[in-house]
């Protein structure tokens, strides 16, 4: 069994002001946040319906032991790239329209 990675509750240090309003930073901090959640779910989603497709009855242990081979990796990038681009779309449009202007 291997062993569970423990992420600290709380972070170090001061974080970063990227918006004049405070709240936004916290908004923006809670969205990167789910982000990161929805992605590790989408991994774990994609492995369980693999090893179905693959093994068609699965434990929970198989599931925890199993390995993305470098085509599932890839798969996965490509999707983790695609929600990126989708959250982030409307700062990327504001920008190529800033840009456009100039």
């Amino acid at each position: 069994m291997t062993a569970k990675i423990q992420t600290p509750r709380s972070s170090k240090g001061v974080r970063p002001q990227y918006f004049d309003d405070p709240n936004m930073d916290q908004m923006h901090a809670m969205i990167l946040a789910l982000a990161t959640e929805v992605s590790v779910l989408f991994d774990h989603f994609d492995t369980i319906e693999r090893m179905l497709d693959e093994k068609g009855v699965i434990s929970r242990e198989d599931v925890q032991a199993w390995l993305p081979d470098e085509e599932s990796q890839q798969e996965r990038r490509d999707a983790r790239a695609a929600l990126i681009r989708r959250l982030f779309r409307t700062v990327s449009e504001s920008q190529e329209r800033l840009e456009s202007e100039l």
